[in-house]
């Protein structure tokens, strides 16, 4: 109990102190970004979820996946404690989405990144049993974050039943079906 008080109080100081100088630097809401349609997603009206507002949704013919886009803009152009901001703001998003906060969140190397999606970080985080709406009918979810300089954050979230379909050629097409624009 005395450690959850303790990243309470780590969390919430430096937020309360941001937020008297201007804010978290992020809203929800859409950005372009190249999303890449393969044959086997089919684009599906959006759950809905108290937890994170979902801007796109692919499923495949199966039912076997979902992949999911949120985004939030980035409002403070060229913030120096960007990094700090994105933390925060991600961590407060991957325990929304799984229901609880015993998540553990892992950094992209930031070069892949750049290579692979054209951003500048990421991360990503894997939930077992999430317990919020926004997982309703999955047990596995995949929540990768990534964050583009002046653009701001797309959250891409891949819900499964199976998590052997982690290891297949889709999931390789579900986690690269998306970059930023320069």
């Amino acid at each position: 109990m005395k450690k959850i008080i303790l990243i309470v109080v780590l969390v919430l100081l430096p937020l309360i102190a941001n937020a008297e100088i201007g804010g978290m630097p992020f809203d929800p809401g859409e950005f372009e970004i190249e999303i890449y349609q393969y044959p086997h997603m089919i684009l599906i009206d959006n759950p809905e979820s108290q937890q994170v507002d979902t801007y796109y949704t692919f499923t495949n013919t199966d039912g076997d996946y979902q992949v999911r886009y949120s985004f939030f803009r980035q409002t403070n152009r060229d913030d120096p404690n960007i990094r700090f901001s994105y933390s925060v703001m991600i961590m407060m998003v991957v325990w929304n989405i799984a229901g609880h906060e015993d998540v553990r969140i892992v950094n992209f190397d930031d070069s892949d990144v750049l290579e692979e999606f054209n951003g500048d970080f990421g991360n990503t985080a894997f939930i077992e049993n999430p317990v919020s709406d926004f997982a309703t009918g999955f047990k596995y979810i995949m929540v990768n974050t990534f964050y583009k300089e002046n653009q701001g954050i797309v959250v891409q979230s891949i819900l499964v039943n199976d998590r052997n379909i982690f290891q297949t050629h889709l999931f390789l097409d579900l986690i690269y079906s998306f970059s930023f624009h320069d």
